[in-house]
């Protein structure tokens, strides 16, 4: 949790990063561009005031001339200054490549110039084979044009400018970046500990340990009224688990010993009538049927009262195995009646459940499948692996149950149409439905997959 938290937070801070960067990127990128185009413009129009003194002499002036200027400004700046006089004629450059007296006259941004009005922009050089950034401003003495003065830049220089801005705003970005992740890490670990602390507690408490509490002194508001929630619901828990285990013991005791006595009574008296009189005899048969009947009711009743009261540790299980012997010992009873087990088990498929509750779910459903199967049929036994869980199947060819009928099976004390008169309480299921929920898995009752009649009765648990 405190990994996911502390991701969490640096994606939020890297999203307003970028939400902000990005126009900020375009904005930076414009003004770079625009402040070095008019740092340009400004450049030639000084130049441009020391050209206009050499331009408006005669060749024997004694006036500085115009080179030193121009050889000043490239050191400084590196760009391409060319001075052209008002024919076109360059008069002064820093670019070794350009002769003096060669006409510049028609380049566009020269032509503009030697007219009188500025030109600034960009466009295509065959000379540098590349973009040219430029800027040319007229050389003017009163409304006289006494030429022009060009500088500029090949695209990539101011390319490159840009970029380095760029890179500033960028690695800012992971500076913020970076102080983001360092700041949750602490942030993402107080708000973590006391959840993971509840969270513990919660485990424990799930395992049956109902006298474990919270400490709800630490940790945020939220997280302290939860706890205070936690140790509240502890306590009910407690008390009432505790009062159903010592109501179970009690029922254990009270009610296993009278009927026990109940049905000697009933043996006794059965056996003093004899065959004096059949009709009693019959009818103490019945009664001891019931009592029987009673008991293994009582039985079940406490059987599942201490599943729900209880939270068993779980045991690694060959599911294999386990239905392999349960066939072999329902074997000579499905026999009596022509009825054959088929196999279908991979070679092992280790579980999770609870120790004992394999064994018990599986007989109980083999138990039903000979209840509802026909005489001569076959019962698939089935043992699937299937990534993190292991299925185990009981397929019967009996009459089959309706949606609703295959829902309500687990219900206590339900019991379908076609085993109403059969021996058998209506608790197997709901048994069988707790023991597996307890082992961490689920039972249920489904139609058979491969169209044949009857249903399947399935129990889904995790693979160790």
């Amino acid at each position: 949790m405190r990994k996911r938290l502390a991701i969490s937070l640096v994606a939020v801070a890297a999203v307003i990063l970028l939400v902000f960067s990005i126009p900020l990127a375009f904005f930076v990128s414009s003004v770079e561009r625009d402040r070095l185009v008019t740092a340009l413009e400004r450049d030639a129009f000084i130049l441009a005031g020391h050209a206009k003194e050499t331009l408006n002499t005669t060749s024997g002036s004694v006036l500085p001339s115009l080179q030193p200027y121009v050889d000043q400004y490239a050191t400084n700046n590196d760009p391409r200054v060319i001075v052209v006089n008002a024919d076109g004629l360059v008069v002064a450059t820093n670019d070794d490549t350009v002769p003096l007296g060669k006409s510049f006259a028609s380049r566009p941004e020269v032509e503009k110039a030697l007219t009188g009005f500025p030109a600034v922009g960009e466009r295509d050089s065959r000379t540098l084979g590349e973009p040219l950034v430029f800027v040319a401003v007229p050389v003017l003495l009163g409304d006289e044009v006494l030429g022009a003065v060009r500088i500029s830049h090949p695209q990539s220089h101011v390319d490159s400018a840009v970029r380095r801005r760029l890179v500033g705003i960028a690695t800012a970005g992971f500076i913020t970046l970076f102080a983001a992740a360092i700041i949750s890490i602490p942030l993402a670990l107080g708000i973590a500990r006391p959840i993971e602390r509840l969270t513990r507690r919660t485990e424990k408490l799930a395992d049956g340990d109902f006298s474990v509490r919270a400490d709800d002194s630490a940790g945020p508001p939220e997280v302290r009224e939860l706890s205070r929630s936690f140790n509240s619901m502890a306590a009910r828990l407690g008390l009432l688990i505790d009062g159903q285990r010592q109501f179970a013991s009690a029922v254990s005791h009270q009610l296993r010993t009278p009927l026990t006595a109940l049905r000697l009574r009933l043996e006794q008296a059965q056996d003093s009538l004899a065959d004096d009189n059949p009709i009693a005899a019959e009818a103490l048969d019945a009664s001891r049927a019931e009592t029987d009947r009673l008991q293994e009711m009582v039985e079940q009743l406490l059987a599942l009262a201490r599943i729900e009261g209880h939270a068993s540790a779980t045991a690694r299980v060959d599911a294999v195995q386990v239905v392999a012997s349960r066939a072999d010992m329902w074997s000579s009873l499905a026999a009596e009646r022509g009825i054959d087990f088929v196999l279908d088990l991979p070679a092992a498929a280790i579980c999770e459940a609870i120790d004992g509750a394999l064994e018990q779910i599986v007989d109980n459903y083999i138990d039903n499948a000979l209840t509802v199967a026909p005489d001569g049929s076959l019962i698939v036994l089935r043992v699937t692996p299937s990534g993190a869980t292991t299925l185990i199947d009981v397929c019967d060819e009996g009459p089959g149950l309706t949606d609703q009928q295959l829902t309500l099976a687990f219900e206590r004390f339900w019991r379908g149409k076609h085993t109403e008169n059969a021996p058998g309480t209506g608790l197997g299921l709901a048994i069988v439905k707790q023991l597996a929920v307890a082992s961490g898995g689920d039972a249920m009752l489904v139609h058979r997959e491969d169209g044949n009649v009857g249903i399947t009765a399935r129990v889904i648990l995790a693979t160790a």
